[in-house]
């Protein structure tokens, strides 16, 4: 039964909290029209969204002493489906920030609860499957999105639905997380007590903000690269930015079977993605978009297997605390290097964006041999 499943729930959450995610790469090729603002002006969103979540990554430890990582879980999607809600309510550009770097904050305790929840309890084959929740949403979502808009009936339903899933998600949730006391803490490769900023332990948070960054990055720039670089039609847009999100699903429902060690599939899956970035650089327009569905392909190990590599390195009493730094990570990426990319898209032009997910690719390479070279 559904009820028995944690991974199910957990998938469940993710898919609602990749849905909000996925929406708004699409949705502002028209809200930024009707807000009357530039097309580049979608990083300084993106960036509120990221300031939002480092602030509630780095409030999960204080808040998880008063709430059980899974109230707190479910109190962030229902704060996620009341500002679906007002987003479509909204149509001044500084409050739509404030929307987003609110959402934000419940987002980064969202995924921190989540992720320390179940990195300790579970594999990363089955976290990575977990993960796969989140990619479905986004996918479903820059899908929804360019069909909606090309077919004139905008962007405001896939925010309703975008609710409607995240309401769904907290009630479930609420009413099942007494069905997870069963799972079992793994154990711990760290033989002592103490909480210690080593060389990989360092490396193992800063891969985690080079990843989310260049994740988040690609996923919500697709959309405006194509249409203001290639002259892609909007839908052709949708559809590049949902084969981005679905390639990231479909690796991470499927890779777990490939029967490799986690920092093999770590040190594959970066030089994949600079491989497919380099080709990105160089092939036809035509093809790109069937090109990002491999680049999201080779992403879709990196999340689950870096969070999970990081809790193996703390001792267990220290692993909320490491998720925590972790997490944080994660919000400073993707709210640095959005922001950056929609701050050089300004200054400069969109034409150097595709080198800059290139130059990002290449460190985070060099983060992941020195946090697994052991």
């Amino acid at each position: 039964m559904m009820v028995h499943s944690p991974r199910m729930i957990a998938g469940l959450a993710m898919l609602s909290l990749g849905f909000f995610d996925g929406t708004l790469g699409v949705a502002w090729l028209s809200i930024h029209n009707e807000l009357g603002v530039s097309l580049e002006s979608l990083g300084w969103v993106l960036g509120a969204v990221g300031v939002g979540s480092a602030f509630g990554s780095a409030m999960f430890p204080t808040v998880v002493r008063s709430l059980s990582h899974l109230n707190v879980l479910a109190l962030s999607l229902g704060v996620q489906a009341i500002v679906c809600i007002l987003v479509i309510l909204t149509n001044q550009y500084w409050l739509l920030a404030i929307l987003y770097a609110a959402r934000g904050f419940f987002n980064g305790l969202a995924h921190a609860s989540l992720n320390a929840y179940f990195a300790q309890r579970i594999s990363p084959q089955h976290l990575m499957n977990i993960h796969g929740g989140w990619g479905v949403g986004t996918a479903l979502a820059g899908f929804l999105c360019g069909v909606l808009i090309t077919t004139d009936w905008g962007w405001q339903p896939v925010y309703l639905i975008g609710g409607t899933l995240s309401f769904s998600a907290m009630g479930v949730i609420f009413w099942t997380r007494h069905h997870f006391g069963h799972l079992d803490v793994m154990p711990s490769e760290s033989l002592s007590g103490a909480f210690r900023i080593s060389v990989p332990v360092f490396f193992a948070i800063a891969s985690g903000a080079l990843y989310v960054g260049l994740e988040q990055g690609v996923g919500n720039w697709i959309s405006s690269l194509l249409v203001s670089i290639d002259g892609a039609q909007i839908h052709q847009a949708g559809l590049a930015t949902g084969f981005f999100w679905a390639g990231l699903t479909v690796g991470r429902l499927t890779l777990t079977r490939i029967p490799v060690a986690s920092n093999q599939m770590l040190k594959w899956a970066s030089g994949s993605i600079v491989v497919v970035l380099l080709l990105l650089l160089w092939i036809p327009s035509e093809f790109k978009i069937v090109m990002y569905a491999g680049l999201g392909i080779t992403m879709a190990p990196m999340s689950a297997f870096i969070l999970v590599a990081g809790a193996r390195l703390v001792p267990s009493a220290r692993r909320d605390l490491m998720m925590a730094l972790q997490v944080l990570a994660f919000s400073v990426g993707a709210a640095v290097i959005p922001a950056t990319l929609g701050g050089i898209a300004s200054v400069a032009s969109m034409t150097i964006l595709p080198w800059v997910f290139l130059a990002i690719a290449t460190l985070l390479i060099v983060s992941i041999w020195i946090t697994v070279r052991d």
